[in-house]
């Protein structure tokens, strides 16, 4: 990076705009905890301090690894449930009107705090009560991606795959599976974000172990700053998974992509 282009990444009227957003906010929020009691509204301090205090605290590493395991099952079932789903109507037409005029508007419209009530009925204060509440919340994020994806698959594409193979597993697996991955990346990145606060949720209400129950265990103990610095803590890790995990395998897969279709063009 040139001296020019730092220059105005740091100084230029975006960046300005943001951080002088965030500065404003610091300002704000250590004005009004000096106002206010410490067990109401803690200050940054306190709260850094306690973010301090879960980075060396096994307990805490421990129940944010079992929340993260759930959410990559969950999203892991949601993403192949939907994505069968999603393509259904590709290769059944009968199944589009079942597909877009049911459970597309079902799963989208259902209220997220509905299947966490029905989970803790169904499942008890269990795993998999949590698991199944953040499958259904997050079903529609790749049924609907999916379902777009294999719509705007071209004509072009599979024919040009069938002069090679008329096998249609192989034309399935070698070109449209390839066009279909990035709409299911982009159903795995909303899924990831919405699945870290849809966790809060079902492990309140369904759950003895992850960050939603540390975060209840918080309320009940009137801990202010732990319930603040485990929503910071939440940030983090879908900022770090995100720019870690999920954007590295996106670019990985369009760049698979592209080399899909300039070999398959060659040929």
């Amino acid at each position: 990076m040139s001296d020019r282009t730092f220059a105005n990444a740091l100084f230029g009227r975006q960046a300005l705009v943001a951080n002088g957003f965030v500065v404003l906010i610091i300002v704000g929020w250590w004005l009004t905890s000096r106002t206010m009691p410490e067990r109401i509204f803690p200050s940054i301090g306190t709260i850094a301090v306690t973010l301090g205090q879960f980075a060396i605290d096994p307990e805490f590493w421990l129940n944010a690894g079992i929340t993260f395991g759930r959410i990559v099952i969950a999203i892991v079932a949601a993403t192949l449930v939907g994505g069968l789903i999603g393509i259904m109507p590709r290769y059944v037409p009968a199944t589009s009107g079942i597909v877009d005029d049911v459970l597309v508007p079902f799963f989208s419209s259902f209220p997220g705090l509905a299947w966490a009530i029905l989970g803790t009925v169904w499942f008890g204060v269990t795993t998999q009560a949590v698991i199944v509440v953040q499958f259904f919340i997050i079903l529609p994020f790749a049924l609907v991606n999916v379902a777009e994806g294999a719509k705007a698959i071209g004509a072009e594409e599979v024919e040009m795959g069938r002069s090679f193979t008329r096998n249609r597993l192989s034309t399935f697996w070698r070109i449209e599976l390839p066009l279909l991955s990035p709409f299911f990346m982009s159903a795995i990145t909303i899924s990831y974000g919405v699945c870290w606060k849809i966790s809060l949720i079902a492990e309140l209400f369904g759950a003895r172990s992850g960050i939603g129950y540390m975060m209840q265990h918080a309320q009940d103990l009137g801990q202010t700053d732990r319930i603040l610095a485990l929503c910071i803590a939440i940030v983090i890790f879908v900022i770090v998974g995100q720019r870690i995990i999920l954007q590295p395998l996106a670019r990985l897969i369009v760049k698979g992509e592209s080399s899909g279709t300039s070999s398959s063009g060659n040929g």
